[in-house]
């Protein structure tokens, strides 16, 4: 880019700032005018006809991650549309395997009006129609807000959070619900959109991703020999502090049969792996070969983060994750998949027995395999 353009570009951010949030959202909706769907979203629609999609992507990593199932459902029921992903570098990975994609990437860092990313986002879709638009994004700017609009969608579904309309004409409003989890919350923009919400298409692990993973295990002397065990040190620390977990590793280790335990090193996206363990410690790894790693273990424990939301995605592995009671209530699914551990305040002793408890149990459970 110019240094004239990024010069105008600073320019008009400077403006929209000076004048405000609510005359700034007036002013782009002047400049789409003629492009804005104005007409009302009415339900149900004839949705057998829309052939193209367009999918506005969270920045934040866990929530593109609880936002997963939401997509596949979606993608399932146009599975023979052309889907068009507005996607964070970051997150490729999720759907760069989908058949009849687009993935236009994104640097979320340097995503602003009139910036760069943004300039370059709007010259690729200003040549586009749509039929539906999806904000997977809840975190959205007026910049997000500009290119839902620019879609010319009909249909553009998102949640609001109070200055959406008219750039999303189908909003989706959180409200607390007692016993309702942000996986089944995600879920709504699917079923507006009449997705079959029970026969999402899964996530595959990438046959390159499982052969590196499964080279990396037998590097470390992994096996399923009773079991393979994966610790999420990284989430556990933020949940529950080193101490705690420098108790819970003392005792794992001394739990002499209970299985094979390695620590997970995040992901490259965080670039932190553990410097100390009693337990073989993983690099930091992409998402994919996190999937693969997940599909290879028997047993994840972890805190709230990026592997206890793909573990719960996945149709095999078992989970015991330790959790407050506010994230056991947000974020846990209830299934026969998954044991967690639930402290009030902070977790103690008697926690890391239950820990324990949890994994033999889980382990000794036959479950049947889920449908595919």
């Amino acid at each position: 880019m110019s240094d004239k353009t990024k010069n105008i570009g600073r320019f008009k951010r400077l403006l929209l700032r000076l004048i405000g949030p609510k005359l700034s959202q007036w002013v782009i909706l002047q400049l789409l005018r003629k492009r804005i769907d104005g007409s009302p979203a009415v339900l149900p629609a004839d949705l057998n006809r829309c052939t193209e999609i367009l999918f506005i992507l969270p920045a934040d990593g866990i929530d593109m991650i609880f936002q997963m199932e939401a997509l596949f459902s979606i993608v399932g029921r146009y599975k023979n549309s052309n889907l068009t992903f507005i996607c964070p570098s970051a997150h490729t990975s999720f759907v760069n395997t989908f058949k009849n994609a687009r993935v236009m990437k994104f640097n979320p860092a340097e995503f602003a009006l009139y910036g760069a990313e943004f300039n370059r986002l709007v010259a690729e879709l200003t040549v586009k129609s749509f039929d539906i638009c999806v904000m997977l994004e809840r975190r959205y700017t007026l910049a997000h807000l500009y290119l839902a609009g620019l879609s010319r969608a009909h249909l553009r579904v998102g949640w609001d959070s109070g200055n959406s309309y008219p750039f999303l004409n189908i909003r989706l409003v959180a409200s607390e619900r007692e016993g309702v989890s942000v996986w089944e919350r995600n879920l709504e923009a699917a079923k507006i959109l009449e997705a079959d919400i029970e026969s999402r298409p899964r996530w595959g692990v990438q046959k390159s991703a499982a052969e590196e993973v499964a080279q990396l295990l037998s590097e470390n002397k992994l096996k399923k020999d009773p079991a393979l065990i994966c610790i999420d040190l990284i989430s556990l620390e933020n949940n529950c502090g080193k101490e705690w977990c420098a108790d819970m590793m003392k005792t794992l280790k001394g739990s002499y049969g209970l299985g094979r335990f390695y620590v997970y090193g995040g992901t490259e996206e965080d670039n932190q792996p553990p410097k100390e363990a009693p337990f073989p410690i993983m690099p930091p790894m992409s998402i994919p070969k996190t999937a693969a790693l997940i599909s290879y273990t028997d047993v994840v424990i972890a805190g709230f983060g990026r592997i206890f939301g793909l573990s719960q995605i996945s149709s095999k592995s078992k989970m015991v994750p330790v959790l407050s009671k506010d994230q056991h209530v947000a974020y846990c699914k209830k299934n026969e998949r998954i044991m967690p551990v639930v402290f009030s305040d902070k977790p103690g002793p008697e926690d890391i027995k239950a820990l324990v408890r949890n994994i033999k149990e889980i382990l000794s459970r036959a479950i049947p395999p889920s449908s595919p």
